[in-house]
């Protein structure tokens, strides 16, 4: 079943689906519109979901709900089409979430299911327990709390917040300060120019590179695990050092290096 509607600008989109696959595709202005079909064999049931669901747009805001049925695990494949740089929060179990393009603000809380991204400008919100967050690019804030969610991002413009119980840590430009902790994943950063980079492990390991030309005050601890830096010592730059690292970790290794130049860019596995 499909739902078009006469769009000017960038708009604020909310879904919600319990199950299936979300894809949503950034277009030109004035294109906007809304898919459901069966995910997989859905059958009769998927069908009887399609026509509970509630599809509506009104005052620049779109609103897809997929109600969700007791004991019942019947998926659909949600595809959008949206103005680029409209902003999307959404909601599922075990959906995955799928957008190319731009888009604008964005926020999703999932349970299991995968979340592979585009370009943000805006701000990136992610909640998950087991999901994990690709993206390539947020020009804004980035904050995600998750249980055993990996998160791998290209390059975060604006500052950044991350707490993990078991997830991996990768990314590659940072522009500006972080807060990251996690149990026991591992924390990459593959070049980080300015602001106060704190992380957290209790056995994972931590390896920082640093911007060229980028002075750095160091923190590092380690209580059983090894600690190796790499950086040139230049006493001008530590006096006015732009960034400050604080690492800490129980078991885990510390390493910290300077990144060649134009590095930053870390490809998604």
């Amino acid at each position: 079943m499909e739902w078009s509607f006469a769009g000017a600008g960038a708009v604020q989109a909310e879904v919600e689906l319990p199950s299936g696959e979300i894809e949503l595709r950034p277009v030109g202005d004035g294109e906007l519109s809304v898919s459901l079909a069966p995910f997989g064999s859905g059958g009769r049931r998927a069908e009887e979901l399609i026509e509970a669901s509630e599809v509506s747009f009104a005052e620049g805001r779109l609103r897809v709900h997929v109600p969700q049925r007791p004991f019942r695990s019947t998926g659909l494949k949600c595809t959008i089409l949206l103005p680029s740089r409209s902003s999307v929060r959404a909601r599922t179990a075990s959906a995955d979430i799928q957008a190319g393009g731009t888009l604008g603000d964005f926020s999703a809380a999932v349970a299991s299911g995968d979340v592979d991204l585009g370009r943000i400008e805006g701000e990136l919100v992610f909640t998950g327990a087991s999901g994990d967050l690709r993206c390539e690019v947020v020009t804004g804030r980035l904050k995600v709390k998750g249980a055993s969610s990996d998160v791998s991002v290209k390059s975060v413009g604006g500052p950044a917040e991350i707490t993990l119980a078991s997830g991996d840590v990768r990314i590659g430009d940072l522009m500006a300060s972080l807060r990251a902790a996690t149990a026991s994943g591992e924390v990459e950063l593959g070049c980080v120019h300015a602001g106060k980079v704190s992380v957290q492990s209790a056995s994972g390991d931590i390896s920082i590179k640093v911007a060229p030309g980028v002075g750095a005050y160091l923190d590092l601890t380690s209580l059983s695990g090894q600690i190796d830096c790499e950086l040139p010592m230049n006493e001008s730059l530590e006096r006015a050092a732009d960034l400050t690292l604080s690492c800490r970790t129980m078991s885990g290794d510390v390493r910290i290096s300077a990144a060649a130049v134009g590095a930053g860019s870390l490809g998604h596995d």
